[in-house]
C-alpha cells in the first residue's frame, strides 16, 4: 500500500517500533505517576505540578534541536532512552524500599522531562533520513499512528495494573519496556544526516535557526498555534483527567488509564484517517477545524458528569488534536530547509513549554475554583485564541 510506503525502509521500521515501545512507557508512567501523586497528597496542585515537572525540560528543546543538527542522531535518541529507564528504574527502587516521597516523585520528572525535551526534535528531525521525500507524509503519519497507538495502550496498561499489581507492577512493566526500546535503537544504523557539516558555535547555530523562523511566516504561525494550544488545550489529559475520573466521575485508577486510553484511541483513527488518505489536501483548514473542534469537545467534557458521555468527548478531543498536531507537523517539515530540520524541529518541541505552565496553572485554578470551572474556562481560551488566529493569518486557510 502507498500509504504504508515507509514501513519499506529498514531504518524507518526500526525507529517505528522504538516509538512504540518508548511512547508506550512514557504514557504508562504519565498516569501511574499522577495517581500516585493524588493518592499522596489528596492535591489538584501537586497534580498540576508533578505534570508540568513532566514537561518543563522542553524549554531546552530548542538546543536539544541544535545537538539534532550536530550528533549522531541515533546515539542522542540512545542516550535518551538510557536516562529513562534509568529514571523508572529508580522510582521502583525507592518505591518498593518505601523511600519515595513527593521531592524525589518532581526531582525524577524534571530529568525525564529533559530527556523528551532530547527524544521528540531529534526523532522528527531522524525521519527524513530514514525515508525519501516521497514517503515523508506516509513517514510522519505513521509515527503519528506509533505514538496514538501507545496513548491506548499506556494508560490503559498503567490503569489496569495499579488495581492489578500496585504500583511496583506498573514500573516494573515501565522498566521492562525501556529495556527493550534500547535493544531496538541498538539494532539500528547509523545514517549520513541530511544536513551539512554545522561548523559555527551553537549558539549562533541557535540564533540562525529563530531567525530562519522570524522569516518564515508559514513556520512562525504554526508555531503560535502549536503554542497556544499546549497551554489551553493540552492541559486535560494531564492535570484535569485525573481530577477528573476521581472527583466528578468517580471512576477510580482503571477510570482514569480508560479515559485517557479512549483521547488516544481517538487519536489512532485520526493517525489511521491521515495514513489512509495519504498526501492529504487542504491541510492548513483542516488545522484550524481540529484546533477550533479539539477545545468545543473539552468545553462539553468540562460540563458532563456521566462517565460514558465524558468518554465519548474524550476521544473527539483525542481526534482533533491528532489531526492538529500531524498536520501542524507535515506543515513545518515540508516548509523547512534540510539543514534547519532539526533546529526548527527543536523550537517545535520548545514550544511545547507553554505545557507546564498550563498544567501549573490548571492545578492551582482548579483547586481554588474546582476542575468543571477550570477545564471550561481553558477551552473557552483555546476557542477564544484561535479564532484570533485565524482573523490575522487568513493565509492559513490556504495551505496544502
Amino acid at each position: 500500500m502507498r500509504q504504508m510506503s515507509a514501513l519499506r525502509h529498514r531504518g524507518f521500521r526500526l525507529l517505528w517500533t522504538a516509538t512504540l515501545l518508548s511512547s508506550t512507557a512514557r504514557w504508562a508512567d504519565l498516569v501511574v505517576v499522577g495517581w500516585l501523586t493524588l493518592e499522596l497528597t489528596e492535591s489538584p496542585l501537586m497534580v498540576g505540578i508533578v505534570a508540568g515537572s513532566k514537561m518543563a525540560g522542553y524549554i531546552l528543546a530548542p538546543f536539544m534541536g541544535v545537538a539534532a543538527d550536530r550528533v549522531d542522531r541515533r546515539l542522542l535518541l540512545i542516550i535518551a532512552a538510557l536516562v529513562n529507564w534509568a529514571v523508572s528504574a529508580i522510582m521502583l527502587l525507592l518505591f518498593v524500599t518505601s523511600w519515595l516521597t513527593l521531592t524525589h516523585i518532581i526531582i525524577l520528572s524534571l530529568v525525564s522531562s529533559m530527556t523528551w525535551a532530547l527524544d521528540n526534535p531529534t526523532r522528527q528531525a531522524f525521519v527524513p533520513d530514514l525515508v525519501g521525500r516521497e514517503d515523508l507524509t506516509s513517514a510522519i503519519a505513521l509515527n503519528a499512528v506509533a505514538t496514538e497507538l501507545t496513548v491506548v495502550i499506556g494508560p490503559a496498561l498503567g490503569g489496569m495494573l495499579i488495581p492489578t499489581f500496585g504500583i511496583s507492577g506498573a514500573y516494573w512493566l515501565i522498566t521492562g519496556i525501556y529495556l527493550v526500546d534500547l535493544i531496538v535503537l541498538y539494532r539500528m544504523q547509523s545514517v549520513k544526516q541530511s544536513a551539512p557539516q554545522i561548523n559555527e558555535p551553537p549558539l549562533k547555530s541557535l540564533i540562525s535557526g529563530l531567525r530562519y523562523v522570524w522569516g518564515n511566516q508559514t513556520v512562525l504561525v504554526l508555531l503560535v498555534i502549536a503554542f497556544m494550544l499546549n497551554l489551553f488545550a493540552a492541559p486535560y489529559r494531564y492535570s484535569f483527567l485525573p481530577l477528573f475520573a476521581r472527583y466528578i466521575l468517580d471512576a477510580g485508577p482503571a477510570g482514569y488509564g480508560m479515559l485517557t486510553s479512549m483521547a488516544g484511541l481517538g487519536a489512532l483513527f485520526a493517525g489511521l484517517w491521515v495514513v489512509s488518505m495519504g498526501n492529504i489536501r487542504h491541510k492548513g483548514r483542516l488545522v484550524i477545524w481540529g484546533g477550533f473542534f479539539w477545545p468545543v469537545s473539552l468545553l462539553l467534557f468540562a460540563i458532563s458528569t456521566w462517565y460514558y458521555f465524558s468518554l465519548g468527548l474524550v476521544f473527539l478531543a483525542g481526534l482533533a488534536q491528532a489531526i492538529t498536531w500531524t498536520l501542524i507537523a507535515t506543515l513545518i517539515l515540508s516548509n523547512t530547509s534540510q539543514p534547519m530540520r532539526g533546529r526548527v524541529m527543536g523550537l517545535r518541541s520548545g514550544v511545547v513549554i507553554s505545557l507546564p505552565f498550563g498544567n501549573f496553572l490548571a492545578g492551582a485554578v482548579a483547586e481554588r475554583f474546582g476542575a468543571p470551572i477550570a477545564q471550561g474556562a481553558y477551552a473557552l481560551g483555546a476557542i477564544g485564541i484561535m479564532l484570533a488566529i485565524v482573523l490575522l493569518a487568513p493565509y492559513l486557510r490556504k495551505l496544502e
